[in-house]
């Protein structure tokens, strides 16, 4: 992770200018916030941006006001350019001090009550906690350090919810995939690192946790939605599907679908919005020609004589309401469920 250009840092502006008199009077007028003492931020660009944006500057501000600090858990996997489900809620610091563990107080400050500031102030932040660590490798990633992939996915995979670590999980094996330390059809759990730190976990609980999501996590997820996806699936009792799936007809490419369930003859599409409204996913399509291009496909696989279930992130979020989308595809638990 970068430190992000948009982060305003008090000691280089007095070294710039000998002087820091307009960051204060910017702050106290409700122009800027305050992450933590010594590091603003545009009132307005906290407000415009994405949570996961404001998580990565409170992060970076972290970073910068403390001397050699190693993130982990989620913050990690962050740092490592790997998804999360959500923007994790604490910017979380390793430490092997039982004594300073624990959550800090709150440092983000907005002055005003002018309707900016208050929606600044509602949108949230992120304090800063302490983790207990007895023993951290920690790796370069950018601008700042944080444990590595295989001790950042151990650490979420024992900590976080099912959901949640599966996504990081998975965003780490793809990972050591594309770094050649894991097999394109490799679980992380195939990983000599990841076997090495499992048997290292020391309750019964955490350690059978997290073998089951290191067992299940693979590198053909190619977004936090498909690991949210498969998440779910797990945890409504449906059997896991082939991921990356070609459908062809008489040697002819058709569709390439996230999920397929050969034994029922059913396609499953998870619908994120960033293919309908990213310009760099859609190329020169517009929006609705993407629309269109997807119903002709999907007229395709049914023509075929398979079934095709589609559900968005509303439906994981509500996780029976996919459960009965894929039953009325055809899909049925696995037995004992």
């Amino acid at each position: 992770m970068d430190i992000p250009s948009q982060l305003i840092v008090s000691a280089e502006r007095l070294a710039l200018t000998g002087s820091t008199s307009a960051i204060h009077h910017h702050f106290r007028s409700g122009r800027l916030v305050r992450l933590r003492r010594g590091y603003y931020l545009k009132t307005s660009e906290w407000v415009d941006a994405t949570p996961s944006e404001r998580f990565e500057w409170s992060a970076a501000a972290v970073g910068l006001a403390f001397d050699q600090p190693v993130f982990c858990r989620e913050t990690a996997a962050v740092v490592l350019g790997v998804p999360t489900l959500r923007p994790p809620t604490f910017v979380d610091l390793a430490t092997s001090s039982e004594r300073i563990t624990g959550r800090r107080a709150a440092t983000f400050v907005v002055h005003g009550n002018n309707a900016l500031a208050n929606q600044a102030r509602s949108v949230g932040n992120h304090p800063m906690r302490y983790v207990l660590q007895r023993e951290t490798d920690a790796v370069v990633a950018g601008d700042v350090a944080c444990t590595g992939p295989v001790q950042t996915a151990l650490d979420v995979m024992c900590t976080s919810l099912f959901s949640s670590a599966l996504v990081v999980a998975e965003g780490i094996a793809r990972m050591l995939w594309e770094q050649g330390s894991l097999g394109q059809d490799a679980r992380l759990s195939d990983h000599p690192g990841m076997a090495l730190a499992l048997d290292g976990v020391a309750t019964d609980a955490a350690k059978r946790r997290a073998i089951r999501i290191a067992n299940l996590a693979h590198t053909k997820s190619e977004s936090a939605g498909e690991s949210f996806s498969r998440a779910a699936i797990e945890l409504l009792g449906l059997e896991q599907p082939v991921q990356q799936h070609t459908i062809v007809d008489s040697g002819q490419f058709v569709a390439r679908t996230d999920f397929w369930w050969p034994e029922q003859r059913v396609a499953g599409e998870f619908d994120g919005k960033q293919k309908y409204l990213d310009e760099g996913l859609r190329g020169d399509l517009s929006a609705e020609e993407v629309v269109y291009r997807e119903k002709l496909r999907e007229d395709r696989i049914r023509g075929l004589g398979f079934t095709l279930a589609r559900w968005n992130w509303a439906d994981l979020e509500q996780p029976g309401r996919l459960r009965q989308k894929l039953l009325r595809a055809g899909l049925r638990p696995r037995p004992g469920r």
